[in-house]
């Protein structure tokens, strides 16, 4: 009889594990079915919104609300802000920089660089999560969005159209009202206000830049290399401190200046970017696969602070280049190494931002007709 017990305990068992898993089942499709009539009411709200801040209105502490529940829940789990904006289509060199370098709320970092697009309306988040599998954080944030759309959704707006995209409201953002936080290298509005004027580029860099540089008393070189490329850094500090005819050159390596790097790295080196007279990349094969933007990457963890933010800085290069010299390299002055591999001297013509270059057999010679005359000693 005890056998029979357990057994029909087993049974009703069995039964019951059917019948929750239907109830998750039937559970689950209501919740997508509400996020779907939710994901039409904000597909015309851009991210933006989020941002806005009155603490005096209805409005403002509702944005507040709807922004806070979000970027809990995206930093509750580690990599969560990570895969979120993989799934918004975020970069990987962006995000590898947001990991490298934003130490505090990335979630927050990954909406910001998400809505610089002018179609980045809120329902592409909610679909996000969707695709993540994150119920959990599109059933928190379910209140305060839908309340947040209630302040912008009316009944009698026209706009019940069973597509999202077939509705007649345009998107409403608040992004020219919003001031852009993100450091430069997230920056994509310098970008864009190019695009539509290719015709002018950017002027040279104001005077007041140029006014830093007479102020100093000696030239700056700037190293950046990777790995293969270190022998060669080595080699050129040693041909600057033999030089007599060129007193007090300083050669900047991040790796010299850990202590000081450690600090604020983006603080440092931009800081540095603009006192050098000159940036020299060292170009190795190992150096091009670093800077390529279509080469996969993930996160670096070389202790090497040269190797680890070589990317960081071609990403400076490449913004001086387009952006402040209209494509005139007054600023890189590149060194291939000896014994330089043929795929480099032939892979070094597809970049113009590192021209002009020099071996480094002719450093010497090269670099002392680079440098700013007022420094030669005659």
């Amino acid at each position: 009889m005890e056998y029979l017990k357990d057994y029909d305990n087993a049974d009703t068992i069995s039964i019951d594990t059917l019948a929750l898993e239907e109830a998750v089942q039937d559970e689950r499709e209501r919740e997508i079915l509400e996020l779907s009539t939710l994901s039409k009411k904000v597909c015309f709200l851009h991210t933006s919104i989020l941002y806005y801040r009155n603490a005096k209105s209805k409005l403002g502490a509702t944005c507040h609300e709807a922004w806070r529940t979000l970027i809990k829940k995206i930093g509750g789990t580690p990599n969560t802000w990570r895969e979120l904006g993989y799934s918004l289509g975020i970069s990987q060199d962006d995000l590898d920089y947001i990991m490298s370098t934003v130490k505090e709320d990335p979630a927050d970092t990954v909406l910001k660089v998400f809505m610089q697009n002018e179609n980045a309306t809120l329902d592409k988040i909610l679909d996000a999560l969707v695709k993540m599998k994150r119920f959990d954080i599109l059933k928190s944030i379910d209140d305060p969005f839908s309340i947040l759309s209630q302040c912008f959704y009316k009944e009698d707006s026209g706009y019940h159209s069973g597509s999202k995209t077939s509705g007649t409201r345009e998107i409403i953002s608040f992004t020219k009202n919003l001031p852009n936080d993100l450091p430069p290298a997230l920056n994509k509005s310098m970008v864009i206000k190019e695009s539509k004027r290719p015709d002018k580029p950017t002027l040279r860099p104001p005077v007041k830049t140029d006014d830093t540089k007479i102020e100093k008393d000696h030239p700056i070189l700037f190293l950046t290399f990777t790995e293969d490329g270190w022998a060669t850094a080595v080699n050129i500090k040693q041909y600057v401190e033999n030089w007599t005819d060129v007193p007090a050159v300083s050669v900047i390596t991040l790796n010299e200046r850990r202590d000081e790097v450690y600090r604020n790295p983006e603080k440092f080196i931009r800081e540095y970017f603009e006192k050098a007279d000159y940036i020299v990349p060292i170009i190795t094969t190992g150096y091009l696969n670093e800077i390529r933007s279509h080469t996969p990457r993930v996160h670096n963890t070389i202790d090497n602070l040269d190797f680890k933010y070589a990317s960081f800085i071609y990403k400076l290069i490449i913004n001086h280049y387009i952006h402040a010299s209209g494509c005139l390299n007054i600023k890189v002055r590149s060194v291939l190494p000896q014994n330089a591999e043929v795929n480099v001297l032939t892979d070094i013509r597809m970049y113009p931002d590192l021209t002009p270059w020099t071996y480094e057999e002719n450093f010497d010679e090269t670099f002392k007709v680079f440098l700013n005359k007022e420094y030669l000693t005659l």
